[in-house]
């Protein structure tokens, strides 16, 4: 009773459990889990219990063997004690034999000695005569000789009778030990016997008695067993029926998580043609600026060029007129002015103009921190359109960072600006850097600011190593001193 208790409990908390279970099914997993814990809880209670019953069911086997081994132990003994009593009785059959014989010795020891008693009343009453005296007082002479042959034989008799009687009484004697011997044998082993009996009895009693208890266990344990087993059954319906519903739960979670996969699939798809169609336009935008910078830079050279032509043709034609001069007479008296000729010098690379303290209005960092060498809007050096961004005097290597959120439309190199990498920062505004040393970013990559975008590259089209940094708003370049602090 016991060991129901628990059962019962647990019976009654699963019941319980199923009604609660049907009425909040918003936290299916954990239900599942702790049902499946449960179940598990029970399954080894269940195990352990059937261990325990085999080694039961066993022990009552061997008290079974046990019993049996008894059983024939007692058998044999039984079977001894039966043949104890034929011996028994058989060894009684020759006690009364004996006792018969011992009765008829005693007959022949009673009538041998009448006979002995008459004899010796005979010799008593001759009154001790010899035969010589005998045989001279006697009437007959003739009868002498007999009556001597007959007191001899009567003597011989006597004492062959004497000697019998002593030899009956002897085997009396030893008939009656041996009676005796054999009672006192069968009664050992008839108590002995008795008492083996008894110990077996005993033996298998006590078996018995552990065979009932074993089987009065046994049945506790299979009780307690199937009690367990229909708590187990009641749960295992339980834990499947919270599996179908979440499964249910998940496959609809799924199908929502699937259809917001695909509209996410979409959209990002629609931004990628968006941003393939802006980077194409920037791609376009930068290929037509480079375009007009190399055109630029073709009209300053050939523009150059020029100039320098014109240098040496006018070079050449003083040097000309110096050795016309030192050629000619000597003029008259009249003193002539050599005639001034004017020198060209050659266009030499213009330096780097120095740094400027410029002051940015807006609110993102600077992407690197050293100085701004050409402004918005400042004519090049060399001809050609004027700077669309600003560049700052930064050491080839220097980290180069985002000045604000967005995400990377291109990266890579672009003819004109070397490496670089444009990133989308709103709707409609760009960040180009240029003259990297490598992106550090790939097409496609959410960036925030901060985000480590590469290092500044050395040399390039710019003529002097530094970073490049421009902004366009609807396609247009804007002044990026009003984006950056």
């Amino acid at each position: 009773m016991k060991h129901l208790i628990p059962s019962a409990v647990l019976l009654t908390s699963t019941v319980l459990y199923l009604g609660i279970g049907a009425a909040n099914a918003s936290n299916l997993p954990q239900k599942i889990h702790e049902s499946k814990a449960r179940l598990q809880s029970i399954h080894q209670n269940v195990s352990t219990l059937q261990a325990q019953l085999a080694d039961k069911q066993k022990t009552q086997t061997e008290l079974r063997a046990e019993i049996a081994q008894l059983d024939q132990r007692i058998q044999a003994t039984q079977g001894q004690l039966s043949k104890i009593q034929g011996h028994r009785q058989q060894t009684q059959q020759e006690i009364r034999t004996l006792q018969g014989q011992i009765d008829k010795l005693q007959e022949e020891l009673q009538a041998q000695k009448g006979i002995l008693t008459d004899q010796l009343r005979a010799a008593y009453m001759l009154g001790g005569e010899t035969p010589l005296a005998v045989w001279l007082q006697t009437e007959k002479p003739a009868e002498i000789g007999r009556l001597s042959v007959y007191y001899q034989a009567l003597a011989k008799a006597r004492l062959e009778l004497i000697s019998k009687t002593q030899t009956t009484g002897k085997e009396i004697t030893q008939t009656q030990e041996q009676k005796k011997k054999q009672e006192a044998h069968l009664t050992q082993l008839a108590t002995q016997t008795q008492d083996q009996e008894k110990t077996l009895e005993g033996q298998r009693n006590q078996h018995a008695n552990l065979e009932e208890q074993l089987v009065k266990r046994i049945a506790a344990d299979q009780a307690k067993i199937a009690n367990l087993e229909a708590n187990a059954n009641i749960l295992n319906g339980l834990v499947n029926r919270l599996s179908t519903q979440y499964a249910q739960q998940l496959a609809a979670e799924r199908a929502a998580a699937a259809r917001r996969a695909a509209e996410a699939a979409a959209r990002k798809r629609a931004a990628e043609r968006l941003a393939a169609q802006r980077l194409a336009a920037a791609q376009r935008a930068a290929a037509q600026a480079a375009a007009e910078r190399r055109a630029a830079a073709h009209a300053a050279a050939q523009e150059r060029a020029e100039i320098a032509a014109k240098a040496a043709a006018e070079q050449k034609r003083a040097e000309q007129l110096q050795r016309e001069i030192h050629q000619a007479p000597p003029p008259p008296a009249i003193p002539v002015q050599p005639p001034k000729i004017a020198t060209v010098t050659p266009v030499a690379p213009s330096a780097p103009p120095p740094s400027t303290n410029a002051v940015g209005h807006g609110s993102f960092p600077p992407p690197v921190s050293a100085p701004v060498r050409y402004l918005f809007g400042t004519p090049r050096v060399h001809g050609g359109p004027n700077w669309q961004g600003i560049t700052f005097a930064a050491a080839p290597g220097t980290p180069v960072h985002a000045i604000a959120p967005g995400m990377v439309l291109y990266a890579g190199p672009l003819r004109g600006y070397g490496e670089i990498v444009i990133v989308q920062q709103a709707n409609l505004v760009l960040a180009i850097y240029g003259h990297l040393a490598k992106p550090a970013v790939q097409v496609g990559e959410k960036l925030q600011t901060g985000s480590l975008l590469g290092g500044v590259g050395s040399g390039g089209e710019m003529g002097n190593d530094g970073l490049y940094l421009e902004i366009r708003s609807q396609g247009h370049p804007v002044n990026p001193l009003n984006f950056i602090r």
